[in-house]
């Protein structure tokens, strides 16, 4: 026994973070097969084709639970696309609405997210769709979320739109409380999300999809669009929406009527 060694002191590690104390338990995404991300993943749903422009595009509809709701249908996805240069998003050949888990919606909340190539996979491991897909997000009805009011130049910004795309914003100590309806839901959805997902797929279609058409070496391409920033992609992408939702406005475009899920025009 070395010298200074008391067998009966406690490990000040016991308990502890240190020694996977909690590990087992934190509040985490779960994703058992550690293969696919838990975005990927999808319950019962429907999946129906429609004509979009002078292509065809794959919907893919999960199952609710009670008191959640998508935002958009299926018909003011197309209505909104059809207004929006084809070019621009050639090759987004699925759209998924997706119901997000509880711990999703706590810990990654997104009104949509864009897969440059993703796989879409039931429990069992069913291939639902692959390829390039725009995600869209259900909301849970009466639900809100804070903001701290210490934000940066990006979320000043974003809180902007949230208050213009009609979400209640007040401001409660060092918290802002934003309150969601199906209505504000929607016009964010709709009108700012898709054109912001779309704008990301314009500025790969431009930096990678095109060059490497042209004969330039795609996985050089690939790595050159990933090492840029997040904040300028973001930036490029938020920038294309703005023109988007501003051109549409101006034309009386948008905002129209929502649109029924069977029949879309």
């Amino acid at each position: 026994m070395r010298p200074g060694f008391n067998p009966a002191r406690r490990n000040r590690n016991i308990g502890t973070a240190s020694q996977g104390h909690g590990q087992d338990n934190r509040m985490v995404v779960p994703n058992p097969g550690r293969l696919i991300s838990p975005i990927e993943r999808i319950g019962a749903h429907v999946a129906t084709h429609w004509r979009v422009g002078s292509g065809e595009i794959r919907f893919v509809v999960e199952e609710l639970r009670a008191n959640w709701l998508h935002p958009c249908t299926i018909g003011d996805v197309i209505r909104l696309l059809e207004r929006i240069p084809q070019s621009d998003w050639a090759g987004i050949r699925t759209i998924v609405f997706r119901q997000p888990s509880r711990k999703q919606s706590l810990l990654n909340p997104s009104w949509g997210r864009l897969f440059y190539f993703g796989e879409i996979v039931t429990a069992r491991g069913r291939v639902v769709a692959d390829g390039p897909m725009l995600l869209l997000d259900a909301i849970e009805q009466g639900r809100h979320f804070t903001w701290r009011t210490g934000l940066a130049l990006d979320d000043q910004a974003e809180l902007a739109r949230l208050e213009a795309d009609g979400h209640g914003v007040e401001r409660s100590g060092n918290r802002y409380i934003i309150r969601v309806t199906p209505e504000s839901a929607r016009a964010t959805q709709l009108y700012r999300t898709v054109p912001h997902e779309v704008g990301h797929w314009f500025d790969w279609l431009e930096k990678v999809e095109t060059p490497a058409a042209q004969g330039e070496d795609f996985s050089m391409l690939r790595d050159r669009y990933f090492a840029r920033p997040r904040g300028e992609r973001e930036a490029f992408a938020h920038r294309y929406a703005d023109r988007v939702h501003a051109s549409l406005t101006a034309t009386g475009a948008i905002p129209f009527e929502p649109q029924n899920w069977a029949a879309p025009d």
